[in-house]
């Protein structure tokens, strides 16, 4: 029974072969089971190259663009912050921050929002991080947290995280951005859509 199924499908195969018109593929031997039967099969196509690494996180957040708006240092050992966007729209204002390892450890990058905001020093008015109507906060969260995002972040690895606040009044051009873990990002020019 089994030489009458082997000889079933190598007649597939020859059939398939004479109809694709390309030249027989090497077979594959089995070493011979413990009953005494050998197998063959056709050798799998050749790989193709492994692709280059990606250095992208997985994060739950949008692409935080390429332009660097402001750059500095945190107090995660290797970890520079740098806003990608920051960008009013009807009332709402959108910051999206990437958070870069370069260093060569892994490093625990932890943001709560109810320390995140907006301050403009002139109208002495400070802007807290929007939630929704059941007190979380809108932005890139850790599944489970209504306030905060935390990750460790791989050497050569970046995140983004986003996050909504109320729109600054539009004659309000630049403003201060604080972040907990990086110095205030001070006269930050506000993108207009």
């Amino acid at each position: 029974m089994i030489s009458k199924a082997l000889g079933v499908v190598a007649m597939g195969l020859a059939a398939s072969i004479a109809c694709s018109g390309e030249p027989p593929r090497p077979a594959a031997t089995v070493p011979p089971a413990a009953t005494g039967i050998t197998a063959t099969a056709a050798a799998p196509p050749a790989a193709a190259p492994a692709a280059a690494p990606v250095t992208a996180p997985v994060a739950a957040a949008p692409a935080g663009g390429g332009a660097v708006l402001a750059r500095e240092d945190t107090k995660w050992g290797g970890v520079v912050a740098e806003v990608t966007e920051f960008r009013r729209k009807g009332n709402t204002l959108t910051a999206k921050v990437r958070f870069r390892n370069q260093g060569t450890a892994p490093a625990p990058v932890e943001i709560l929002y109810p320390e995140v905001y907006l301050m403009d020093a002139a109208a002495g008015k400070k802007y807290s991080a929007l939630k929704d109507d059941s007190s979380t906060f809108i932005a890139a969260l850790k599944p489970g947290w209504k306030d905060r995002w935390y990750e460790t972040i791989a050497p050569a690895q970046e995140m983004v995280i986003w996050m909504k606040f109320p729109a600054p009044p539009p004659e309000v051009k630049a403003i201060t951005f604080q972040v907990p873990g990086v110095p205030p990002f001070d006269d930050l020019a506000i993108q207009d859509s």
